[in-house]
This record gives C-alpha cells, structure tokens and sequence, in this order.
C-alpha cells in the first residue's frame, strides 16, 4: 500500500529542510566548486550540504532551489568530464518564477558550456526556459502559460480526449 503523505521531516540543517528525498539527480562535473557557485548565482539555488574535500574539491555539493528540487553534485572521473553528459533533461516547476529564472540567469557571465533559451510558450501550454549548466547539463524550468489562448486549450482539449477513447479500447 502506497501513501500519498509527504516524506516526514527530518529537522533542519543550515536553514534547509531535511526529509528524505523523493527524486533527485546528481550530475558529475569537472569542477564541483565552481558549478556550485554557478547554479547559486545564475538559478537561485542554494548549498543544503557540502562535503569535504578530496583531491582539491568537494567529494559532494547538495543544492536544492525549491522543496523536491535536488541536486548533487559530485566530481567527474578524471578524464570524462569533456565527454557529453546524459542526453537527460532535468524539468522543475517554475510556476511564476520562470521570466525571472531567465532573466536571473542571463544575468550571470557564462561559464564552460552554459546557455539559456526561452522563455517560450510549449503547444502543451506551459512556459519554459531551457537551461544548460557549465558542464552541459539540461534543465528546463517550466510553469503554466499565463497567456493561453482558447483555440490552443481547445486543441490540447481534443488531444486529452482522444486520448481517453484510446485507452477504453
């Protein structure tokens, strides 16, 4: 049997919430310190942990930007971390947030592999902003579309409907 309870609260640390953690995504990355400050400064991110260091930089960074929006970060093997990361797209709720994610985040110097796209509005009806990291990470940040129009909601309408018939056949 399943419950749809949050996970239970653990306490606090350093100003964070700590409970187990539904899902989260940790990323491998050339230099851990620096993409840290990076998803900080340009996404609004902040430390919930870091762990010491090994070999010159932390063995671990926890972030999280909202609750359920984790992320470890970790050092790249030696060697790997050139190589193109997951094809893997991360995607968090920005319900709001997602003009000034963008614009937060074009505000910030690139670094290594970083880019911002959007904000764009989906055929799905939401708004987006695409987000790659220093070390080629994606990450879209997505809300609803506050500019829907009917003829689009009346499409994305059919589309669920049929849908519906398909899955009673």
């Amino acid at each position: 049997m399943t419950s749809n309870q949050e996970p239970p609260t653990l306490g606090e640390f350093g100003g964070h919430e700590i409970y187990p953690m539904p899902v989260f995504a940790t990323l491998a990355v050339a230099d851990v310190a620096a993409t840290t400050a990076w998803y900080e400064r340009a996404l609004g991110f902040s430390t919930v942990f870091r762990a010491p260091e090994v070999d010159g930089q932390p063995a671990l960074v926890h972030l999280r930007r909202r609750k359920y929006q984790d992320l470890l970060l970790t050092p790249a093997p030696p060697g790997k971390w050139a190589a193109a990361p997951s094809s893997l797209t991360l995607s968090f709720n920005a319900d709001g947030d997602v003009d000034s994610i963008a614009e937060r985040a074009r505000a910030i110097e690139p670094s290594g592999q970083s880019s911002i796209t959007g904000p764009f509005n989906t055929p799905w009806n939401t708004r987006d902003v695409r987000v790659t990291d220093p070390a080629g990470h994606v990450l879209v940040f997505t809300g609803r579309n506050p500019d829907v129009d009917s003829a689009s909601l009346a499409r994305m309408q059919a589309l669920l409907d049929a849908g519906r018939v398909i899955e009673k056949n």
